[in-house]
């Protein structure tokens, strides 16, 4: 299953009912860009898929809730690993094989990241994507990626998250 490698697999590939399917893209808009994910089935959500959607759903809300000035990014990256962990997708990197989000601006992916270590302080302006995920090789992989900025007061998401594996089309 293509969606259990964070970046997809190099091959062609027919769609299939029930098929979980990750999609990663972006734009820009006068020189600012943007980068979001999303996660859906084509068909019937497996009550499995449902699950990790709502975990990897409650990691990104987590983490936008707790972002703010004065917040180091690497405590940004521990509160949604914790969810995903505590969930039985643990320990640490084994399911969510990547950093939770990268500064983004004018290039797609700029410093800082908000990754394990990271002692970064988030100060108004900054702007993130937020993108947890749990990948399950052989089986699937879901991500949502949305685009926070840091307010005076905490973060605000920039896209429109999703809430549901059922494509909006």
């Amino acid at each position: 299953e293509s969606s259990a490698y964070p970046h997809g697999l190099p091959k062609p590939r027919t769609l299939e009912e029930n098929q979980v399917v990750l999609v990663d893209g972006g734009l820009s808009v006068h020189g600012y860009q943007s980068d979001m994910s999303r996660t859906v089935v084509f068909g019937t959500p497996s009550p499995e898929a449902r699950k990790v959607f709502d975990i990897v759903h409650e990691a990104q809300r987590r983490a936008i809730e707790f972002a703010a000035p004065g917040k180091k990014c690497g405590d940004v990256d521990a509160v949604a690993r914790k969810v995903i962990t505590d969930a039985g997708y643990g320990p640490d990197y084994r399911t969510f094989t990547h950093r939770l989000g990268h500064g983004i601006g004018l290039e797609g992916h700029e410093w800082p990241y908000l990754v394990r270590g990271s002692q970064i302080v988030m100060q108004p302006g900054m702007t993130f994507s937020d993108e947890p995920g749990i990948y399950q090789y052989g089986k699937f992989g879901i991500r949502l990626e949305d685009i926070l900025a840091i307010t005076e007061t905490g973060a605000e998401m920039m896209t429109p998250s999703e809430t549901s594996l059922s494509p909006n089309i």
